[in-house]
């Protein structure tokens, strides 16, 4: 279906095939390599449950762990039947992107969300593991290079294989880096460590983006006080973005790195003026020394910083739209289906965007369109595959 006005998905997902790690990685690895379970994106990493109900429903018996394992698949797999029996192949999700009316969408992992997610791994597993996700998701997005494009992995874990694998990524054509917003091995998004890799992502023009998900075995906000997943939910999506927001802005990454973009997604956008706001109003009451003990050293407010260098992403059906659009302007925003996550509005995410209330035919077309051209350069400016083709 296509509309009067082009749709860019900004975070949209794969389902990694069952042993795709153990196909690409490199030979040394491949008795070590992930192995994903199942829909609900449980994987083994070094023979280890990450992200299964194996580890995140600590709290349930064996036989409730199953039960919920089990209804979670049987519920993605109905949702999304016809992808689902073609294996979510590439043919597959473009006729989903057909069905919903989505010109392009920009890929992220869903098994690869976890397959990272564990402080201890061993560096040299962690890099492969990134490597050969990358080099898959470019086979993967072989097939309409023009409508899929994907945004790669870097493992935090090892700092020079990051950098090397950053160049890598941009070579190959690939649009982003995705990197969770959780801590790795202690680090925040602004430990001194992770410089060469933001130099990198300036250097190749590729944008970070951070991505919350599921329930890693890493630090997560609300991980400590909920059993309760939804609760646990409600908390880890946003407020980590909004830890990450803080961390990249206050940090000072983004005066260090004034090219670098960066963008969150996932979390909806109606928690971005609130956040600006309280990020502007302590770097006030800094700069009046009303603050005992903090030390500001940013030269611009925290919301210059934002609405020069990031994005944030919508919900299909997130009815604040129009507010944030007004409170911060509407050059921030992009727009998400999820797909084909279970929240992802499927196959009416464009439609429930398109009918909120208070958005022009203008803003629309920006946030659909414009704005995610400008965060993943897909203007020809940067992204080259590896034959040199541009990506348009």
């Amino acid at each position: 279906m296509r509309r009067s006005i082009p749709v860019i998905d900004a975070d949209a997902h794969v389902i990694e095939p069952a042993h795709m790690w153990r196909e690409y990685i490199a030979p040394e690895f491949r008795d070590r390599a992930p192995v994903v379970e199942d829909l609900a994106f449980g994987v083994v990493v070094d023979g280890k449950p990450i992200n299964t109900w194996a580890v995140r429903g600590r709290h349930l018996t064996p036989e409730a762990r199953d039960a919920e394992s089990a209804r979670l698949n049987e519920f993605a797999r109905e949702l999304f039947l016809e992808a689902a029996q073609l294996d979510f192949s590439p043919a597959a999700q473009l006729a989903d992107f057909d069905r919903m009316g989505i010109d392009k969408g920009i890929l992220y992992p869903s098994a690869g969300l976890s397959a990272l997610a564990v402080s201890d791994l061993d560096p040299g597993l962690a890099a492969a593991i990134a490597t050969a996700y990358n080099t898959w998701l470019v086979d993967f997005c072989k097939t309409d290079r023009q409508r899929l494009m994907g945004a790669g992995i870097v493992a935090l874990h090892d700092i020079p294989s990051a950098v090397a694998e950053i160049e890598r990524a941009a070579g190959l054509g690939l649009v982003a880096i995705f990197v969770r917003p959780n801590p790795i091995r202690g680090r925040n998004l602004d430990d001194p460590a992770y410089e060469p890799i933001y130099d990198a992502l300036e250097d190749t023009g590729l944008p970070l983006v951070t991505h919350e998900g599921g329930r890693p075995n890493l630090p997560q906000v609300g991980a400590e006080r909920f059993l309760n997943g939804t609760m646990r939910h409600i908390c880890s999506h946003a407020m980590e973005q909004m830890v990450a927001c803080m961390t990249l802005v206050y940090g000072g990454v983004l005066e260090r790195h004034p090219r670098l973009r960066a963008a969150f997604v996932e979390a909806g956008c109606g928690w971005l003026p609130y956040w600006l706001w309280r990020m502007d109003e302590h770097y006030e009451l800094g700069k009046r020394r009303r603050r005992p003990g903090d030390v500001e050293t940013l030269a611009m407010p925290p919301s210059a910083y934002f609405r020069r260098q990031c994005f944030v992403s919508a919900d299909p059906d997130e009815e604040i739209v129009a507010t944030v659009a007004d409170q911060v302007g509407e050059e921030v925003l992009l727009w998400a289906s999820d797909y084909p996550h279970p929240d992802a509005k499927y196959p009416h995410a464009v439609d429930h965007f398109l009918a909120q209330p208070g958005l022009s035919e203008a803003r629309k077309r920006q946030i659909l369109w414009d704005n995610p051209i400008r965060l993943y350069g897909l203007n020809g400016d940067r992204g080259r595959t590896t034959e040199g083709e541009g990506i348009q």
